[in-house]
């Protein structure tokens, strides 16, 4: 457990050098952004933030909230550049003369404009909320030749108050009947925030409450690994060649590291007995860190477990024109290359040494993120030719909820289209009433 703990010793100071890096990095492909959407501008001079300077520049920089608690919103801005070009400077930032802006805190950007005489503020005509989105493409594998059919699950598996996994037993049922090429399931497979859970009386359906309640190992042990084990004995039996994909969670009751989270099996080392998951690993079950960054059949998909869209929302997202928030927020994430761009991080358990497994590999936007969000509802959505999917939890805290289904056609299958993603790619979101019928 000591190497779960660990990130909680990381210095400010080291936090905040590893943060750095990161714009450090992007303040290049930031001013190539300028530079593409201002072509008009020949000499395209580079300022540091903190200089005064009344010719136009370009300034790079993290947006920050003026206070430390409360909402951003545009008197709050505050533009923070890298200590490496700016020795870590901060100014007022004026965006009232920018046509369009998508601000969060902790986000990366580009500003054109003119500072004030003193230098403390900047007056910035032009807003560029990240890097440049390059033009979908069409994904494509040589062994990509027929339908590729994704089914997607997420935790928790019980309703709040009960410790009943029958939608999970239903959902392992779904797929033996259905034969999808993947199955992909994301916990908490024992959500620590289930009231029973939290007050220490695990009980399980069949017990009475004369007995003993179970230890959270004993939940795993006894319940949930043999369950899982049972459905995916029955997938392999009726489909071999199904892959099966775990994702842990931050809300696993006994996995104690922050994101980015190990493998299941890793994250509950120590706390189960060391062989309690290799039946599934014989079974060809592949444990996935968490976020998880995959190629299936060439379509390179983004996952994980926390909800990437809320905290971008709830940071106070500063929008001009103030329409289709959601999808301008999934862009931003595009725009950002990270799937938790927000400062201060939410969710707060995160090792800053090891965020950049939190960004998408090589700087490159994936072709299907997926991860499941309490803001809006369960959906597949298009945003500039990349596929999100909300998958929503199989269990909401009074009722049963939802899954998702992706259906991928081969390129041969795109008519006369490119076979772009969006041409090619069906989500369906189903609840259990519909995937019986």
């Amino acid at each position: 457990r000591d190497g779960a703990f660990a990130w909680m010793d990381e210095s400010l100071e080291d936090r905040a050098a590893d943060r750095d890096r990161r714009l450090a990095e992007a303040e290049a492909g930031l001013i190539e952004a300028v530079r593409a959407r201002h072509p008009e501008i020949e000499d395209l001079v580079v300022g540091t933030v903190g200089v005064p300077s009344q010719a136009e520049v370009v300034l790079c920089g993290r947006i920050l909230c003026e206070g430390l608690e409360g909402r951003l919103n545009e008197r709050s801005m505050l533009l923070e550049g890298s200590k490496t070009a700016a020795r870590g400077a901060r100014v007022q930032l004026n965006v009232s003369g920018c046509p369009q802006v998508a601000a969060f805190p902790g986000q990366l950007v580009a500003v054109l404009g003119r500072s004030g005489t003193t230098g403390t503020t900047f007056h910035a005509r032009d807003f560029i909320a990240g890097l440049d989105l390059p033009p979908a493409s069409a994904p494509v594998a040589p062994s990509c030749t027929s339908l590729l059919h994704v089914l997607v699950v997420s935790g928790p598996f019980c309703t709040r108050d009960a410790l009943d996994y029958s939608p999970l037993r239903q959902a392992l049922a779904h797929a033996v009947q259905s034969r999808p090429q993947v199955v992909l399931i994301i916990g908490p497979f024992v959500d620590a925030n289930n009231r029973m859970i939290v007050n220490g009386e695990a009980i399980l359906p069949g017990m009475s409450e004369e007995d003993e309640p179970l230890g959270f190992e004993d939940v795993y042990t006894e319940h949930v690994l043999p369950m899982l084990r049972k459905g995916i004995l029955e997938l392999k039996r009726v489909s071999p060649n199904s892959e099966v994909l775990i994702v842990p969670s931050l809300d696993e009751a006994l996995s104690f590291h922050p994101m980015p989270q190990p493998p299941l099996h890793v994250g509950l080392a120590g706390c189960l007995p060391a062989d309690s998951l290799e039946p599934l690993r014989r079974l060809g079950v592949q444990f996935l860190p968490n976020p998880a960054h995959i190629s299936v059949n060439g379509l390179k998909i983004s996952i994980t477990s926390a909800d990437a869209l809320s905290p971008v929302l709830r940071s106070g997202l500063v929008l001009r024109p103030e329409e289709r928030k959601i999808e301008q927020a999934l862009r931003l994430l595009l725009q950002q290359r990270s799937l938790f761009p927000v400062l201060p991080r939410d969710p707060p358990q995160v090792s800053e040494a090891r965020a950049s497994a939190l960004d998408f590999p090589e700087g490159a936007p994936p072709d299907v993120c997926i991860f499941p969000s309490a803001s809006g509802s369960a959906s597949g959505a298009f945003v500039d030719g990349r596929l999100f999917i909300n998958p929503g939890p199989l269990c909401r805290p009074a009722a049963t909820g939802t899954f998702a289904e992706l259906y991928l056609a081969p390129p041969a299958s795109a008519g006369a289209g490119q076979g772009l993603l969006s041409e090619r790619a069906r989500v369906d979101i189903k609840s259990f009433a519909e995937a019986a019928r």
